[in-house]
């Protein structure tokens, strides 16, 4: 009898595991990429100023209202006007990013825990890790030609990383390559 009790609740155990890690394959083929998310995200978009233009954001974000490790699961994409890469260099393409970054930590007046420059699909990119109040924000920031696509996840400082903020950003995959 204890057998078959410690069997079913294996089966139980095992069949609620496998549950936890169903997560929903987003893809997004006009801005040109996919992702897994815990549940199915929401798709905005919003017209933001830029220094050189307004510009649309594109955001396809999933925010959990219980029950998940993070408050917050996004993918971003901004097109930059495509004069501005015309004759666009490894320097060039650097201080975008480094642009980006600066943004995202002022944007929360945060601090800059990690900065690693990153090629992704052959594309100049970074992988930052800001502390803000009460939590952390993962960023994966991708220049691919003149689109900036930016990964991320929110988390509180007690969930700080934790398996799903890796399980997400990895997930990202560009569907145009180099």
């Amino acid at each position: 009898m204890k057998k078959t009790v410690v069997a079913i609740m294996v089966c139980f155990l095992s069949f609620s595991a496998v549950q936890a890690q169903n997560w929903e394959k987003y893809k997004a083929e006009d801005l040109e990429f996919v992702a897994y998310y815990p549940k199915e995200p929401k798709r905005t978009v919003q017209k933001v100023p830029t220094a050189v233009g307004e510009l649309d954001m594109h955001m396809i974000m999933y925010s959990p209202t219980s029950g998940d490790d993070n408050a917050v699961y996004s993918v971003i994409r901004s097109d930059y006007p495509e004069e501005q890469f015309k004759d666009a260099d490894d320097e060039y393409n650097k201080t975008v990013l480094d642009g980006a970054v600066k943004g995202a930590v002022s944007n929360v007046k945060g601090f800059l825990v990690f900065d690693h420059e990153v090629k992704f699909n052959g594309y100049p990119g970074r992988s930052i890790k800001i502390k803000m109040q009460g939590g952390y924000i993962y960023i994966n920031a991708y220049l691919v030609e003149n689109s900036m696509f930016i990964t991320q996840v929110i988390c509180l400082e007690d969930k700080d990383r934790n398996d799903s903020i890796y399980r997400f950003l990895n997930s990202f995959e560009l569907i145009k390559t180099k």
